[in-house]
């Protein structure tokens, strides 16, 4: 089969490509390009933004695929733009959607309980939060797909290994370092799935089956954040501690998002021929999982991904003159501990100010200046902040990370990672100079650029050819510099887990200091 992929280079949908090349499909992946991907030469890669009406049909025209497999779609708007760039040249349409579509029921949820081809949708609403979004992008598929379609709702999707969210990982070390967990007043049952199940599913689904319509994806059984807790425990052989916590405090659990049952129905898949295996089952396997990632450092991925993707030798050449032109040039030096941290105000994904003065106020910053979302090693290193950002806040610190890409593409990057902290766009890198890190390309790497297609301005929105120098540091409330690390080869980064203890340090002290 020629199959599509829109996304499926994170998460379950790395695990849907990789089974859908190990029985032998065509398959096309379509992504900004900015997320590294292991797949090697197995796959045609298109670079598109699949929220751009023009680009998606440029891409797109006179293509006919078997399957398109929707990983990307969030609302009605991204629906009518993949149904104008496809018109009737696709055999089948998989959306990805959500058992967020569903409204809270005590008793099991079927996929009767939403019809889309009743739902209205809003084509010029300005935002939808999650839920809505994709209520009504199943809604304008169903009611104006001249293709066949399937929407698989997915339970909340639970794995230790390859989730960049960090919540299951946030209960491993909880229950691990016997961290009290902040769980709702009263017990709520909710569903949920693995990574490798959901993708085992949508594997079946789109290749194995000829099935059309709405279908639940969630493993059988459900589980209390304190059931789920317990079974951790077992694994670990550590009974977990709990509190009572509130939304307003920010004390409650990641997966404590929901004050009310959720269970979800999977008896129409198990009617087609899959099977859902009980969530108990997976849980050791998952435990294992996290447990190994937290042992594995940033600097272990940048390796790998550096190894996965060698150079080229004169490339390679390239960079090792780079890197001694801006040695000579004295670049990047940063600031030294010790240093008070220059006052900011920039504006935020969503073009909301933020100052580090007053972000100080509340705690200690962990402050990342990176390149942009183009840089798969700033891709990285983001993921792995996001991966302990619980961790962070208990610590009463909070994390910021600049670059001087724009705000749209700042809003980009911290909704494809679902990244929970301030990503904030430093037009003509002014705060990065105030830190000593700005630098301009030179001349022979700007020709590269220019002659590879790759456009920096399009990104920064300016055509000065400068970008910050990588580098974190850790700033205590009253303004100054405690740790810090710049680096001139961005392959270079201070560990995450060495943030989290400085910021730890500082909370203990404070802790102490009020005693």
């Amino acid at each position: 089969m020629r199959i599509l992929v829109l996304g499926g280079t994170a998460f379950f949908g790395r695990r849907l490509v990789k089974l859908l090349l190990a029985e032998g499909h065509d398959v096309t992946i379509a992504t900004r390009g900015q997320t590294p991907d292991d797949f090697g030469n197995a796959v045609t890669r298109l670079k598109v933004d699949r929220t751009n009406q023009s680009a998606m049909n440029e891409t797109f025209v006179n293509c006919f695929y078997d399957a398109v497999y929707d990983q990307i779609c969030f609302n009605p708007q991204d629906a009518k733009i993949a149904l104008e760039a496809f018109g009737d040249r696709v055999g089948r349409y998989i959306l990805t959607s959500s058992m967020a579509v569903y409204h809270s029921k005590d008793t099991e949820i079927t996929e009767d309980d939403f019809i889309p081809e009743q739902y209205s949708y809003d084509l010029d609403a300005q935002t939808y939060d999650y839920a809505e979004g994709k209520r009504q992008a199943e809604a304008f598929f169903f009611r104006n797909a001249p293709f066949p379609v399937v929407a698989v709702r997915v339970a909340m999707v639970v794995s230790g290994s390859d989730d960049h969210t960090g919540r299951f990982d946030y209960y491993v070390t909880h229950v691990a370092e016997q961290k009290s967990i902040g769980v709702l007043e009263s017990e709520h049952p909710i569903s949920y799935v693995t990574a490798w199940d959901v993708a085992e599913f949508l594997h079946f689904i789109g290749a194995k089956s000829n099935f059309v319509g709405p279908i639940n994806a969630a493993n059988s059984g459900y589980l209390s954040i304190q059931e789920l807790c317990n079974e951790i425990g077992e694994c670990l052989n550590t009974p977990p501690l709990f509190h009572v916590g509130r939304h307003e405090e920010q004390t409650l659990s990641p997966y404590a998002m929901f004050p009310y049952t959720w269970k979800i129905l999977n008896a129409r898949a198990a009617s087609i021929g899959f099977e859902f295996p009980p969530i108990q089952k997976s849980i050791s396997l998952m435990v294992q999982d996290s447990v190994f990632k937290r042992e594995r450092s940033l600097q272990d991925e940048l390796d790998t991904f550096q190894a996965q993707n060698q150079m080229s030798p004169d490339a390679a050449a390239t960079f090792a003159r780079l890197l001694q032109y801006l040695r000579d040039q004295g670049a990047g030096k940063g600031l030294n501990i010790g240093d008070k941290a220059p006052d900011f105000t920039l504006k935020d994904a969503t073009g909301k100010a933020v100052s580090l003065s007053e972000e100080l106020a509340k705690g200690p910053i962990i402050l990342v200046f990176y390149r942009g979302e183009w840089c798969p090693y700033c891709n990285l290193q983001l993921k792995a902040y996001e991966r302990i950002m619980n961790e962070i806040k208990a610590a009463g610190a909070q994390l910021i990370a600049i670059s001087p890409q724009t705000p749209d593409h700042s809003l980009s990057m911290k909704e494809k990672h679902e990244l929970s902290f301030f990503v904030l766009s430093d037009a003509n890198n002014k705060t990065a100079e105030n830190y000593n890190l700005k630098y301009k390309l030179p001349d022979f790497m700007q020709d590269i650029q220019k002659s590879s297609g790759f456009n920096l301005h399009q990104y920064n929105g300016d055509h000065t050819f400068e970008l910050p120098i990588t580098a974190t540091y850790i700033i205590d409330k009253e303004g100054t510099i405690i740790a810090g690390a710049s680096d001139l080869n961005h392959r270079t980064r201070m560990e995450p887990s060495e943030a989290l203890k400085k910021v730890r340090s500082l909370h203990s002290c404070y802790c102490s200091e009020r005693q």
